[in-house]
């Protein structure tokens, strides 16, 4: 019985001197330095689209596309809201004018629409128009008169802000401004 005793005893004395567990051979990393992520360029407002066929189907032909928003006024209002698109392709341009909200259709115009540009640099482009972007509506800015080089020239050397003026027959007169920053970058991919 004391054998039964001490045994148990025994035991118990001896794990409480049992000498301390090794120390953990795993070295641990030091917290490493997170990696610097190279910026970015970030996009610009241009943005560069695919032509559809008459089935919706994406084809190879691309333009670039940037939306902005101004003021218009005619003979009945004074700085109402406008949404302007612009589309340039490697032929021509286009400008889309929505007066009071951006679900509306494209002006169509039946006049001589004069069109003028500052960049933030001072210089000045000109240019006249008399023919619609498409049947719905719009501006078109082609090769003739040398008006779409000129405009696509004054694009890729404006930087920043070019304020937009346009006036029509009809004494409307539209403002906006267009961002140049990034227009070269998404030519060049068209």
């Amino acid at each position: 019985m004391i054998k039964k005793i001490i045994f148990p005893l025994f035991l118990f004395l001896v794990s409480c001197n049992a000498p301390d567990p090794p120390a953990n051979s795993v070295k641990t990393k030091s917290p490493s330095k997170p990696k610097v992520a190279t910026p970015k360029p970030s996009p610009g407002p241009w943005i560069v689209k695919s032509y559809v066929d008459a089935n919706g189907e994406p084809t190879a032909r691309k333009y670039v596309r940037l939306d902005t928003d101004g003021t218009f006024s005619n003979s009945t209002v004074s700085n109402n809201y406008l949404h302007t698109v612009f589309l340039v392709n490697k032929e021509n341009a286009g400008i889309l004018l929505h007066q009071h909200k951006r679900s509306n259709p494209a002006e169509k115009f039946t006049g001589l629409v004069r069109i003028k540009m500052k960049n933030s640099s001072g210089k000045e482009l000109e240019m006249t128009s008399s023919r619609g972007w498409n049947k719905s509506g719009g501006i078109l800015i082609e090769q003739n008169n040398n008006d779409y080089s000129q405009f696509r020239i004054f694009l890729l050397q404006s930087e920043g802000v070019i304020n937009v003026e346009i006036n029509d027959d009809s004494s409307s007169v539209y403002h906006f401004d267009l961002n140049a920053a990034g227009f070269s970058d998404a030519f060049s991919q068209i």
